[in-house]
């Protein structure tokens, strides 16, 4: 964990890798609830689908993007940089 944020991104990237680690262990952690209480389960591919969607998410609030929908963020989050944010 320590390792994941000492690093040497912008401020930008530096929010967004922020996301991703937050996103993943809180995507990771309901999973699990549903897996145990609700005899639910996913396939890798869906977990990863439910991480990208809450990283645009939260991106997509924290920096107020109107522009972009979610499923904008979700196929471009590559193209986040371009935003000068």
């Amino acid at each position: 964990m320590c390792g994941w944020f000492d690093n040497s991104f912008r401020n930008l990237e530096k929010h967004i890798w922020e996301v991703c680690f937050y996103a993943t262990i809180w995507s990771i952690w309901m999973m699990r609830i549903d897996c145990i209480f609700k005899n639910a389960t996913a396939s890798s591919e869906e977990v990863v689908d439910i991480i990208k969607f809450r990283v645009a998410t939260w991106i997509k609030v924290k920096f107020n993007v109107r522009m972009y929908t979610v499923e904008d963020f979700k196929r471009f989050l590559d193209g986040i940089r371009s935003l000068n944010l």
